[in-house]
């Protein structure tokens, strides 16, 4: 029982203690925060004086002051008013002020009965009274001193019937006035501050003593507690042990990726001389490890957004963001993404979705999402063979509101009936024995959980163990427009990813275009890859030539490269919109840029830009610009049809004979033209007849070491050679560049040569194979552009994508 009343005095003394200790430094804190909002009360009661006397004057009196009419009827008017301030209100003195220059200011009626200023006296300099001369009554936060003293004073402006300060009345507040007011109003919030700590320090002590009791039941409780504790603590160690795992594992294949990529690298660099097809292996092995790189990344990061969002969850922060989203857009999204999990573990993905549901709908669509992504993921990683299913129905409710109702089954591993109960519960997984080489932190039902009693719906499961799961999830979700979804299943079926090589997504036969690029192979690339849509395209390679082609040509949309010799492309858009007779003035212009930092988009369409495009520019990115801008009626959707075979000149297979022969690998460049022979044919063609002016330009450049022009144009070779799959050429021409950025003009002068002969060697054979058709008759003739490095920039997407 002693050792009881010793605890209980000790925690009685401790309560108190810190009851003592909180309280003072509440106090302390709120006091000095009182001073500083007493002191802004004061010199609010100050300005209200000022104001007050300001207001009683006639501006249109104020503005006839001047030395002449001092003691006028207007000046002796301004004068008695004042005088009823002076002799009924607490300040010291009261006058009248004026500018009369920019920051100089004078007395204009000084009502100092003892030693009154005269009409022109210079008035002390403050801020406050600067901010009173721009039309903003202020208060001086220090105090001044002048001739009569030391003042804080305020200042409000006159103004005349045009709203324009014609003169400022002006109060004076000794310092010794303002600090006895500061005082004896601290004075009062302290003692009523000590009042209250009194209080708090008994209520304080009375509420010890009637807690200590109960204390001693409660340690009974908290063994209890202590228990459940440890239990609970061994379940996150067991978690902790896994996500240390979970994340080592992504971990260790990017740094063994990346090393194989460094190796892979210099593999490539020791035999890119004497032997190109080895290097153009080992390139294609790093594209290999790069991959990898990337699906590790996106692992890892998978189990970083879990646990953030569990520790939101934890912290009771998880909120939701309300808007408006398409439900068919991100049911397509989430369909794509599945998919390629499924069929990568050889399972079956199907998705039904109700017709009537509501297209247009109101929620947080990122929780949304989660929650798909979430079910499905779950689905696709316990199931080994059969299929995953996701079916989509609504339910309405009252006007404008409907409960969706999401179920997502497999034909997994099921769960046990022992464990149902505890599948929302964090850091817990089940069947280790059977799961244990499944990815993840096991929070993804956790969240999924909390995300949908967030939204105020529910979720519940039906399982059989060793056969399959059920997840339904019904979440209210708001209406925005009625207009149904409809036959959702055959529009994706339309749109199911696959190998199948690239189609035109539209035509417009009778839409006409204008690009600027001046790089030449780009335009090539870009009037190639529209080719299909039957557009009518124009191209210039210079500003000032577009400008002239957009005063005389009705166009329906214009494309612009941004940095551009001479006349770039803002300054090109300036003039295009300043014609005022052109017939493009008015037309969409898109920019052409690489500057994506952010703030770029903003910046350019600031300038006048209709929309942006970041280089290097995807082909259905350009695609979907041009359909966004062209009108309606001269676009035609494109229904997929058999793509038709291109005639060559000769065999193809003796064409790539002869391109290997020279370090080409056709199928490289084939990648780059998504295996359109035809306008891999073009490249070649743009590539090989354009040597005389490159070898030209960059020979040049060497004579008069002006390795900044040099590093633009080997830049140019390395590109483009790339894009034709000179995979060996290509590196060369980057080793010149690293060299030239770096000044090294031993390395330059040691493989200049050789690169000029590799590359009139690979022109050659190409000319040998692939006749001048289509080419622009003077585009052999040699010509001296500035030098650029924007090259090969509008670049067609990857297997077919």
């Amino acid at each position: 029982m002693s050792s009881r009343t010793s605890l209980s005095t000790r925690i009685i003394l401790m309560v108190g203690c810190i009851l003592l200790i909180s309280s003072i430094l509440f106090c302390s804190v709120s006091i000095y925060v009182s001073r500083s909002s007493i002191r802004n009360s004061i010199q609010q009661r100050m300005l209200d004086i000022a104001n007050c006397a300001s207001g009683s004057v006639s501006g249109e009196a104020m503005k006839t002051l001047s030395e002449d009419t001092v003691g006028s009827d207007a000046y002796q008017k301004i004068y008695d008013t004042l005088a009823v301030f002076r002799e009924n209100v607490e300040f010291e003195y009261v006058y009248c002020i004026k500018e009369d220059q920019p920051g100089h200011y004078i007395f204009t009626i000084d009502l100092d009965q003892v030693s009154p200023a005269s009409y022109g006296d210079e008035v002390k300099y403050t801020d406050a009274l600067a901010s009173a001369g721009r039309g903003k009554a202020a208060v001086d936060e220090v105090p001044y001193t002048d001739q009569w003293g030391s003042f804080y004073s305020a200042y409000s402006p006159v103004f005349d019937a045009s709203g324009k300060v014609v003169g400022i009345v002006a109060v004076d507040f000794t310092v010794s006035w303002f600090e006895s007011q500061l005082s004896a109003q601290t004075r009062q919030t302290v003692f009523g501050y000590i009042v209250i700590l009194i209080i708090s320090l008994f209520v304080g002590a009375v509420l010890s003593l009637l807690t200590v009791r109960p204390y001693v039941k409660a340690q009974a409780e908290l063994i209890e507690e202590k228990t459940r504790a440890e239990s609970a603590n061994n379940a996150k160690s067991d978690f902790l042990a896994n996500m240390s795992h979970e994340i080592r594992t992504p971990i260790n294949a990017v740094l063994g990726m990346n090393e194989m990529v460094i190796r892979e690298d210099h593999r490539a660099m020791d035999v890119v001389e004497s032997d190109p097809l080895a290097a153009q292996e080992a390139l294609e092995s790093i594209s290999v490890y790069t991959r990898d790189i990337k699906k590790a990344g996106h692992n890892l990061l998978a189990i970083v957004n879990d646990i953030l969002d569990f520790s939101k969850i934890e912290a009771g922060k998880m909120g939701l963001v309300t808007a408006p989203y398409q439900l068919s857009s991100l049911i397509n999204d989430i369909h794509n993404m599945t998919l390629f999990k499924a069929q990568d573990k050889g399972l079956e993905f199907s998705v039904e979705v109700d017709p009537s549901i509501p297209d247009e709908l109101s929620g947080d669509e990122i929780r949304v999402r989660q929650i798909f992504t979430n079910l499905l993921n779950n689905a696709v990683k316990f199931t080994d063979k059969g299929s995953v299913n996701l079916k989509l129905r609504c339910r309405k409710q009252e006007e404008g509101k409907i409960l969706l109702i999401i179920s997502v089954w497999d034909t997994g591993i099921g769960i046990k009936q022992e464990d149902k109960a505890k599948l929302f519960d964090k850091f817990e997984r089940f069947d280790m024995e059977r799961n244990s080489t499944v990815e993840g932190t096991g929070l993804g039902l956790t969240i999924t959980h909390h995300l949908v009693e967030l939204m105020g719906g529910k979720i519940e499961v039906e399982s059989e163990y060793g056969k399959g799961s059920v997840f339904t999830v019904t979440i209210p979700q708001n209406v925005v427009s009625d207009t149904p979804i409809g036959d959702f299943q055959s529009r994706l079926q339309e749109h199911i990813p696959g190998d199948r090589p690239y189609k035109e997504s539209f035509r417009a036969p009778g839409a006409h275009i204008l690009i600027v690029d001046d790089t030449r192979i780009n335009l090539t690339v870009a009037v190639n890859l529209l080719k299909n849509t039957k557009i009518k395209i124009d191209t210039a390679t210079f500003g000032e030539e577009s400008v002239s082609m957009a005063a005389k040509t009705r166009y329906d949309m214009i494309f612009m490269d941004q940095r551009m010799p001479e006349m770039d492309g803002t300054e090109a858009l300036h003039k295009i919109r300043g014609t005022s007779d052109g017939e493009s003035r008015d037309v969409p212009v898109i920019c052409l840029t690489a500057d994506a930092v952010i703030g770029a988009k903003e910046r350019y369409l600031s300038e006048g830009f209709t929309d942006y495009l970041t280089k290097p520019i995807d082909n259905y990115a350009l695609e979907k610009m041009i359909v966004k801008y062209l009108p309606e009626e001269k676009v035609e959707k494109v229904i997929d049809e058999p793509s038709e075979a291109i005639d060559g000149e000769g065999t193809v297979e003796d064409m790539f004979i002869s391109l290997r022969s020279v370090g080409i690998e056709p199928k490289a460049g084939l990648k780059y033209c998504q295996d359109d022979e035809s306008l891999y044919r073009s490249l070649l063609a743009e590539y090989a007849y354009g040597e005389l002016e490159k070898s030209h330009n960059l020979q040049k450049s060497y004579d008069n070491s002006n390795w900044h022009d040099y590093s633009i144009y080997v830049h140019s070779i390395k590109s483009s050679s790339k894009m034709i799959g000179a995979t060996a050429l290509s590196m060369r021409a980057g080793k010149l560049e690293a060299a030239a950025n770096a000044g090294d003009s031993g390395t330059i002068k040691t493989e200049h040569d050789l690169l000029m002969e590799e590359y009139e060697v690979v022109t050659a054979v190409i000319r040998s194979v692939i006749p001048k058709d289509g080419l622009d008759p003077d585009d052999n003739e040699v010509t001296e552009f500035p030098p650029d490095d924007d090259v090969m920039e509008f670049l067609p997407g990857e297997d077919g994508k």
